[in-house]
Formats: structure tokens, C-alpha cells, sequence
């Protein structure tokens, strides 16, 4: 797709490619936090269920280290949420697919490998999925449905649209 140029405005290159930045909804991080401390709780969990079945005699050690593990979880998430809904993430979209782009994560989500679009109208959202992995496509309101048209009209016929 080549090199990505960034712009503030939704735009288009002379390539035909469209540039934006999409707001992250507070829905969106809130889904993201609930998951670390879900798989954070089900690790301590399983920690716990093990070193109570191999007997171990440290349980107060394991108790406090997932006790610990949990609470840096915590106030990792909470810390974050403080910056809940002021993030954005980069877009480029073009006929191959879109690009995501955000800090040290970036990531190229051909039209042709997506399994599954879930669409949120009233988010101006749209969650992409590949056999591995997803990636939440925001838009300006104002623009969402030029966006939707675009990324459903280059999908395969096998995928899967589901409208929420």
C-alpha cells in the first residue's frame, strides 16, 4: 500500500487512497479493560486451583502474588480509562484493504482476509475480523457512511455483515 501519509482531515491522496483519524469510543476501551482483567483473573485463578491441587504449602504466597498481579492490572486499567475516549487511531483505506496505525501498533487488514464486519451506526464504528484478530475501523460521523459503503462493497462474499 506504501508509505502512509497521516492527515488530521479525511482526505485523499493522489493515489486514491483516503486518510483519517478516528476518536476511540469509550465503549470500545471499556471492552479492552474488562478482557485484561478477565484473562488476569482467570491466570491468578488457575494459579491458585493449581498450587491447591499440587498442595503446595506457600498458598498465602500465591495468594498475595495474584492478589498483586491483579491490582497492578487494576490500576494499569485505571489509569488508562482516565484517557478513555480521547485517543484516536489512523486510517488508510484504499482498494486493497485498510491500514491501521496507532503509536507503536500498526496493522494492514486486506479486504480479502475479512471474515466477519460488525457495524455500529450510531458509533460510526466498524470491527473488522480476520481469522486472526480484529480491528475497530472509527470514523467521523459525517463521513461513516461513505467509509461503510466503501469497505462492504470490497468484501468477499463469504463474509459475514452483521449490523448492531
Amino acid at each position: 500500500m506504501g508509505e502512509a501519509i497521516f492527515m488530521d482531515a479525511f482526505t485523499q491522496d493522489a493515489r486514491g487512497a483516503y486518510h483519517w483519524a478516528g476518536r476511540i469510543d469509550r465503549a470500545y476501551e471499556g471492552k479492552t479493560f474488562k478482557i485484561t482483567l478477565g484473562v488476569c483473573g482467570g491466570i491468578c485463578l488457575f494459579i491458585i486451583l493449581m498450587s491447591l491441587l499440587l498442595g503446595s504449602e506457600m498458598l498465602w504466597v500465591v495468594l498475595l502474588s495474584c492478589a498483586g498481579v491483579m491490582a497492578v492490572a487494576a490500576l494499569t486499567c485505571g489509569l488508562f480509562s482516565l484517557n478513555a475516549g480521547k485517543r484516536t487511531q489512523r486510517y488508510m483505506m484504499s482498494e486493497e484493504g485498510v491500514y491501521f496505525h496507532q503509536r507503536r501498533y500498526e496493522a494492514l487488514f486486506p479486504f480479502k482476509s475479512i471474515k466477519k464486519a460488525v457495524v455500529y451506526p450510531e458509533r460510526s464504528m466498524i470491527e473488522l475480523y480476520q481469522k486472526v484478530g480484529s480491528g475497530p475501523v472509527f470514523v467521523p460521523p459525517e463521513e461513516f457512511d461513505f467509509v461503510k459503503r466503501f469497505i462492504l462493497e470490497r468484501l468477499p462474499d463469504t463474509t459475514e455483515v452483521v449490523y448492531r
